[in-house]
């Protein structure tokens, strides 16, 4: 009878430990994520790669700015391009780089494009309304996860989503500095 009662009284022990465990582990993770703000990323640049029969491929220039005072390790991206609402491209990158705290970096992602996809943008576009024509409106949208290295397992990446305008992007990049 005793040798059970010290049995019980372990395993209560037990289970209390682990409770205090489980519970100052997910305070931890919720006191790491407090105050951390995703980093600012905007679409900098498309350069134009190769192409194929059915399949394009363009490099997206992104920039991350980080409003954190903490340094970053970010060991990929992936993402979807967008443009007037339509999911035209999607891509990866493994290129690993150091977003320094408070501080900006330009990340290169490579996203590929299919044909059929891109000839009914074109196609939607061309049909649209004259009227609206006279107005070309190319609006984007980036959709991704960065993955970092220095994060616990389940914090481990960071979604984001930035949108803009293509033609604004591109008379921005004639225009001298």
């Amino acid at each position: 009878m005793a040798t059970e009662r010290k049995r019980h009284h372990r395993t209560d022990h037990l289970a209390l430990l682990l409770t205090l465990l489980i519970g100052s582990l997910a305070w931890s993770c919720a006191a790491l994520d407090e105050g951390i703000e995703p980093p600012h990323i905007s679409l900098v640049k498309i350069t134009p790669l190769k192409s194929d029969d059915l399949e394009s491929a363009v490099q997206l220039h992104l920039r991350l700015v980080n409003p954190n005072d903490r340094t970053f390790r970010i060991r990929g991206v992936t993402c979807k391009l967008d443009i007037n609402g339509s999911t035209i491209a999607a891509g990866s990158s493994d290129t690993a780089v150091e977003l320094p705290r408070l501080g900006t970096v330009v990340m290169p992602v490579t996203v590929y494009t299919s044909m059929t996809d891109f000839m009914w943008l074109m196609f939607r576009m061309m049909s649209a309304a004259p009227e609206k024509r006279e107005t070309l409106e190319l609006t984007y949208a980036i959709r991704g996860k960065l993955f970092l290295d220095d994060a616990l397992p389940g914090l481990d990446r960071m979604t984001f989503e930035t949108q803009g305008d293509l033609i604004k992007l591109r008379s921005s990049e004639r225009t001298p500095s």
